[in-house]
């Protein structure tokens, strides 16, 4: 996962096997969420706005499956 702050975006690379997904923004520190889902395009990079959220500290958190297992990933970020 990579952010692009300047440009409100999101970029992740998924594998191609992958079959469905999801990112989900956790506001901190009261935990607000916002939940986007990541659906198969047929090419390995995705992209997702981060426009919708407000200044501040979020966690992102990554869930995608291939069909027979779960992966996750997180990453902290800073919305000015």
């Amino acid at each position: 996962m990579t952010f692009e702050p300047t440009t409100q975006r999101m970029a992740i690379v998924l594998p191609m096997s992958f079959q469905k997904g999801d990112i989900t923004f956790c506001s901190m520190p009261n935990g607000s969420d916002v939940r986007i889902p990541i659906l198969p395009t047929g090419k390995p990079r995705h992209v997702v706005s981060t426009a919708q959220l407000t200044k501040g500290i979020w966690l992102a958190r990554l869930n995608w499956s291939d069909g027979r297992q779960q992966y996750h990933d997180e990453k902290q970020i800073t919305v000015n």
